[in-house]
């Protein structure tokens, strides 16, 4: 009998787990990257503010994928944790790609959130947990690249193909790939070294205990601003995934420049973010997360002039560095500050409280859009939240070494 291997070999986790993560970014983009045609098509008749929605239930679906899979995580493996989530949103794609309305599309739409929720916070914790300690940015942050390939991929698919296939090539070809990536998944990834431990500490904290424990001395601060950075960055990410072909048309580019634009973004979150982790490792996440956050406010707003095409390329990229860049390098931060019992499910409840901001990015596009501002005024309400992101990290209290210091159910019982 052929049997998975468990032997933590850290360039199977890593590849792996980038893998996860090109199919992860490719399900998040699809949705943009099509949405042009599907506002053309004329048996749905979608308006802008409706698209937003669609836009959001996979956002909203995330965030219940990251609070149940990252506390699930902690308790059954990383590894079986991975294997649900990516067998969960490739049937989704399937889904949405065959779905006949609008309606059964969103259902599927909200389920790809769900499993792609469960993917990310049990990504990183793995990858951290197998990194070496002084290469955890750079390990984490190549893996994460392989959301923006991903993405990338979505989009050129999307301006090569979709025309003549229809958008629904571009979702079926999404599940498709997952379900090829599964068994490999399956046989080489390895079980998380902390299982024994998570399930130890599972024994004393059951249910929301172990979400209660995140919002008590010593954690409360740092969880909240966590939250709030990560709604931040998320807005911007499925705010500009989800509406750059389209802001890029409203400000006169025709749109198969437009979908350029979003694989140049994309091409930005694969190559940058490595760049950073390697940066972070050197000066530490919190300094490396600031600058990444500034980028994203630069690179959004200098879309918003009429300059050379070159320089406009350079800020996309820029944008895409610090939007999904700012995200990875945030995972490595939490992950940092909480001890490895509740690592997956800090992650994931950070993640949960962004994904209120990867549900507000595609509506928020879809107001900025039906309120018919100038095309400049879009860019700079894109730019604001990568600001306020920044500053919330700057106000964050330096580590005073919490993942060090032991928990007992007394926290628990004492909430702040």
């Amino acid at each position: 009998m052929i049997v998975p291997s468990t032997a933590p070999r850290t360039s199977a986790v890593l590849l792996l787990c980038a893998v996860c993560m090109v199919l992860e970014g490719y399900d998040v983009i699809a949705f943009g990257a099509t949405l042009p045609h599907l506002l053309a098509d004329s048996g749905w008749k979608l308006t802008s503010s409706q698209a937003g929605f669609l836009g959001s239930l996979t956002p909203i679906g995330m965030l219940f994928g990251a609070l149940l899979m990252g506390w699930a995580a902690d308790l059954i493996g990383r590894r079986r944790l991975v294997l649900i989530s990516v067998s969960l949103f490739s049937v989704a794609m399937l889904a949405c790609g065959m779905a006949p309305n609008a309606e059964l599309f969103g259902v599927s739409r909200f389920a790809v959130g769900i499993g792609v929720g469960g993917v990310l916070p049990t990504v990183a914790a793995l990858v951290y947990e197998h990194a070496p300690a002084h290469r955890r940015n750079l390990y984490t942050t190549l893996a994460f690249a392989g959301a923006g390939v991903g993405g990338a991929l979505a989009a050129v698919i999307a301006a090569t193909l979709v025309p003549g296939l229809g958008f629904r090539f571009e979702f079926l070809a999404g599940g498709l790939a997952a379900l090829i990536v599964l068994p490999l998944a399956y046989f080489h990834l390895p079980r998380s070294a902390d299982l024994p431990t998570a399930r130890q500490a599972a024994a004393e904290y059951s249910g929301l205990r172990r979400f209660a424990v995140l919002f008590t001395r010593p954690y409360l601060f740092t969880t909240i601003t966590f939250g709030a950075a990560m709604f931040s960055a998320l807005l911007v990410v499925f705010g500009l995934s989800t509406w750059l072909p389209v802001l890029m048309r409203t400000a006169g580019y025709p749109l198969g420049s437009a979908l350029t634009f979003l694989v140049v973004l994309n091409l930005g979150t694969a190559v940058g973010p490595v760049v950073m982790g390697k940066l972070a490792d050197r000066i530490g996440s919190r300094r490396t997360v600031i600058i990444s956050f500034m980028t994203a406010v630069v690179g959004v707003a200098t879309l918003s002039q009429p300059l050379s095409m070159l320089v406009v390329y350079i800020a996309v990229v820029l944008a895409g560095i610090g939007s999904l860049g700012t995200q990875i390098l945030l995972n490595v931060y939490i992950a940092g500050r909480y001890p490895a019992e509740f690592r997956a499910t800090a992650l994931g409840t950070a993640l949960a409280l962004g994904r209120l901001g990867g549900i507000a990015g595609p509506l928020y596009g879809g107001v900025l859009l039906d309120s018919h501002l100038p095309s400049a005024w879009n860019f700079y309400a894109f730019a604001l939240p990568a600001a306020v992101g920044a500053l919330l990290i700057v106000f964050l209290p330096h580590p005073r070494r919490e993942s060090e210091r032991p928990i007992s159910l007394d926290v628990v019982r004492d909430p702040v």
